[in-house]
């Protein structure tokens, strides 16, 4: 075995040593330079604040730009050639779209890359791609989707519902037909019912009833597609909020904020005592408002909001609301 002489170790091992100094403490300036930190501040007393307005990177504790002039990711909105509205980085993605907009399409401009128009041989080939572009992106579940979406942006308008409520109904109604739910029924029907769930998760107060009578479509059948929706994808659908549909039917008849009040007092004592449940929510809400109104005999007889009044605004029949009153007033011995 060939043993080093001691002055080669004394040369050769310093220089080594400085060598895989250097090498490691390079790669370590090289990492800590990728991660943004305050070059004053201790960065673990310290932690970056981005401003997506500005473009910057700040320091929250002594508030020096660490990093400016950041990419803007957002979408930028412009006018197009058209007049078609489109971004520079893509359309925006929406569960309402049958592709969620996420397929790419040729554009309908005759001219090419570099400004040039297209000669009329070369747009009878591409009028044919483009036809052709079309046709292979539709399906039968896409034409499905489309169908639906295009009645759901016609509801969003008749009953005024926000975007949120749209979108979720369009996720709902996904998840219906990948369940194979819609085959065999009506496209509307199925959609009303998933518009319903959404309404009953974001406590929206549109009834049932209501839904299918803005869609056009049958209340037993949409009923019954909801109850299978509920039933076969197992969604936890939160209870109704008694009080947001008396408050809609006590503006609808006309009340004033007082015995709109006073009805509200009187919901959470029928609630509390559990008379409202397995009864119709309409029903309970009709006969706590006629229950709410004053009693002397110069107020029935001055009285313009009647049990006719109430049924037409709560959309039930004044016979349920007697009925329901009556129960309501012997448990309670409000009589």
């Amino acid at each position: 075995m060939l043993s080093i002489p001691s002055c080669i170790k004394t040369i050769c091992l310093p220089r080594i040593f400085i060598y895989l100094f250097t090498y490691y403490y390079n790669n370590y300036k090289k990492n800590m330079k990728s991660i943004i930190q305050c070059e004053i501040c201790d960065p673990s007393e310290s932690r970056m604040i981005t401003d997506v307005e500005s473009g910057e990177i700040i320091c929250n504790r002594c508030g020096i730009v660490v990093v400016k002039n950041l990419e803007d990711t957002n979408k930028t909105w412009l006018k197009t050639e058209y007049n078609i509205t489109d971004t520079i980085n893509g359309n925006p993605s929406s569960l309402t779209l049958y592709d969620q907009g996420l397929t790419t399409r040729i554009g309908n401009t005759n001219r090419d890359a570099s400004g040039n128009i297209i000669n009329s041989m070369m747009m009878t080939h591409l009028t044919r791609m483009k036809y052709l572009d079309k046709g292979s992106q539709i399906n039968k579940s896409a034409r499905n989707l489309g169908r639906a979406f295009r009645q759901l942006d016609s509801l969003k308008d008749k009953m005024g519902l926000s975007n949120a409520v749209i979108e979720k109904t369009a996720y709902i109604y996904r998840k219906v037909q990948e369940a194979g739910l819609v085959r065999g029924r009506k496209v509307n029907t199925v959609l009303g019912a998933s518009l319903y769930v959404a309404c009953r998760e974001f406590e929206i107060p549109r009834t049932l009833r209501e839904i299918s009578l803005v869609n056009n479509e049958k209340y037993r059948e949409t009923s019954r597609v909801y109850r299978q929706i509920v039933l076969y994808l197992g969604r936890q659908v939160p209870r109704i909020n008694l009080s947001r549909y008396l408050e809609k039917i006590g503006k609808k008849a006309e009340l004033e904020e007082k015995n709109i009040r006073d009805a509200l007092t009187l919901m959470k004592k029928v609630q509390d005592a559990g008379l409202s449940a397995g009864k119709e929510p309409m029903g309970i809400v009709g006969a706590v408002i006629y229950l709410s109104l004053p009693k002397s005999e110069e107020n029935i007889r001055k009285r313009t909001i009647t049990q006719a009044v109430i049924a037409d605004a709560a959309g039930v029949s004044e016979v349920t609301i007697r009925n329901v009153y009556k129960e309501i007033e012997k448990k309670l011995l409000l009589g």
